[in-house]
């Protein structure tokens, strides 16, 4: 039968047109539904819940020329220096207000010499310059939206990078996780650093703000560096008037059109400033949690014989070279990362929840690793190195950072009622997340990215719109995710101290859910595609929610397959 006495026969059978009709419907229902949930995704969830829409207008020309405004921020590390150069394209000026005197007049240069200490029990710590900062000498985890920021917010960053030598340190985000000891593949395994694939920065926390502070000295010459305290903010009619700072000189009041607080965990605005202003906070706007957790960093430098000896396949590379996270399910409270940064710096992590005994030298590093679940699976190179490291230990003389988490919170400030139209919080001043999880300055990128967006849409005059409506209500919806999910991991262990009204099961679907991804991902290349790019935030997270997954995981559960 040819083609044409097939179609023949087909037109003529009552049967097969009523089959062939009931495809169609099927074939229709199903494209509109993938047309639909496409949709939704690019129109709805993406703009709502991250900033990938808005990143690319970092910096761009303002519509209808500059605020004839001047913008005081709260304090001067990483979140107020990047909101600074938000605000800079914004406004005509900008005062950065930085209590420590080393930060504005020192801290555009990485220190050539360290000042080293020993401990009561007998190991080598460092006097951080920056007194207030907890983890001043840890590995930075940014996640791809703070290289997508900074690289829109400063044109000149390969410049600033050349010149603290840390163009190695720009590579293609990659995790080298490791759940219960087993490798997971990072999707992205060509190096090539090109636009359209997840970038980041292999660098510490110190290299980070020295960084973005000559950037910012650099790029913005509207924005002046002061060293003073802020204590208090004054009020001015319906909105905040400025500031009241305290310098050297004594008390001294800095006016202002609109006012940023990024003091941080100081929480300046929340804990007495806005009150003292008259603006009423209520304090049932912060959530807090206690993880009881604390974590140690061991910081080494590799001289050029040790790095061109390096044990572990594919040679010496700056990136994460070992990362065993912990797992609720199993037990395992405890974390240990080796990764290697900019200035041939090593840093070896040890530490998690119900405060563990970190690990100080080799010796206790091994036997850490060793006591771990799911060392059974490591490498053999892991072991290697760990010996390599026993024998040049002495020579790479490390130094130790200990940290200790303290209570953990969320300022729901989209929730306030008759905040002044001219304030807006940055960073740590609304949460305060676990850095354990490495997402505190990718957060702050989120919340600049945000603002620059609520800035661009009001007019070009004073006195301004409510900035603070449009900025907490929008923040919120990208940043609550990082909240919830971070807090159901610290609530899987019994140490930790829930929220009041809560407790410890709190969100606990949320996080067996992310971890049954996990093991999904390591059958089906896909599914871990989406957790990763969830997790680096180049995704929403209800992506982990997806048709695909949500049947693949039903089907694992009753099927067993």
């Amino acid at each position: 039968m040819d083609a044409d006495e097939w179609i023949e026969y087909i037109l003529n059978d009552p049967q097969a047109i009523k089959t062939l009709k009931a495809l169609g419907v099927a074939t229709s229902a199903y494209a509109l539904y993938k047309l639909a949930g496409y949709m939704v995704r690019e129109l709805v969830l993406v703009p709502k819940l991250t900033v990938l829409r808005d990143v690319d207008d970092l910096h761009k020309p303002r519509k209808g020329g500059k605020i004839p405004g001047r913008v005081i921020i709260c304090g001067g590390s990483v979140g107020g220096m990047l909101a600074a150069a938000v605000c800079a394209d914004h406004f005509e000026s900008v005062l950065i207000l930085e209590s420590e005197a080393w930060a504005n007049d020192h801290g555009s240069e990485v220190p050539e010499k360290r000042e080293y200490r020993t401990t009561s029990e007998g190991y080598q710590a460092v006097v951080p310059p920056r007194t207030r900062i907890m983890q001043y000498y840890v590995a930075n985890f940014l996640q791809p939206p703070v290289y997508m920021a900074l690289s829109r917010l400063f044109p000149n960053l390969s410049e600033q990078l050349e010149h603290f030598g840390l163009g190695p340190t720009l590579a293609v985000m990659r995790l080298k996780f490791r759940y219960g000891g087993i490798y997971s593949e990072d999707p992205y395994t060509d190096m090539s650093v090109k636009e359209g694939v997840p970038l980041t920065f292999n660098i510490s926390r110190e290299a980070t703000e020295t960084l973005i502070r000559r950037s910012v000295k650099h790029s913005r010459s509207n924005i002046r560096f002061k060293t003073g305290t802020v204590t208090g903010f004054t009020r001015k009619g319906d909105r905040l008037g400025g500031v009241t700072v305290r310098t050297e000189a004594g008390e001294e009041e800095e006016r202002g059109d609109f006012v940023i607080d990024a003091t941080g965990p100081t929480q300046l605005a929340f804990t007495k400033a806005l009150n003292g202003a008259g603006f009423p906070v209520s304090p049932d706007l912060r959530v807090e949690y206690d993880p009881n957790m604390k974590y140690t960093t061991g910081v080494w430098t590799l001289p050029d014989h040790v790095r061109a000896n390096w044990p572990v396949p594919g040679g010496f590379e700056i990136g994460v070279i070992l990362a065993m996270t912990p797992d609720v399910e199993a037990g395992e409270s405890r974390a240990f990362y080796i990764v290697t940064m900019e200035r041939n710096q090593m840093l070896m992590t040890s530490g998690g929840w119900n405060a563990p005994r970190a690990a100080h030298s080799i010796a206790e590093a091994r036997a850490y690793v060793q006591s771990l679940d799911g060392q059974q699976h490591l490498p053999d190179w892991a072991w290697t190195l760990l010996d390599f490291l026993e024998e040049h230990e002495a020579e790479c003389n490390p130094f130790y950072a200990d940290a200790k988490v303290g209570p953990l919170n969320y300022i729901r400030w989209q929730q306030a009622q008759d905040l002044p139209p001219n304030f807006v919080a940055i960073g740590d001043a609304i949460m305060k997340l676990n850095p354990v999880y490495g997402q505190g300055i990718t957060k702050t990128c989120i919340d600049i990215t945000t603002l620059d967006a609520v800035l661009r849409q009001i007019p070009s005059n004073l006195p301004l719109p409510n900035i603070s409506k449009l900025f907490f209500e929008r923040e919120a919806p990208r940043v609550e995710g990082l909240w919830d999910g971070t807090r159901a991991n610290d609530y899987g262990w019994t140490t930790t101290i829930p929220a009041e009204g809560e407790d410890l099961s709190h969100n606990a679907f949320m996080r067996k859910w992310g971890r049954d991804c996990i093991f999904l991902g390591r059958e089906d290349p896909a599914i871990h595609k989406i957790w990763w790019n969830v997790n680096m935030m180049v995704a929403p997270g209800t992506d982990l929610f997806s048709p695909r997954i949500v049947v693949k995981m039903l089907r694992k559960k009753w099927l067993g397959w």
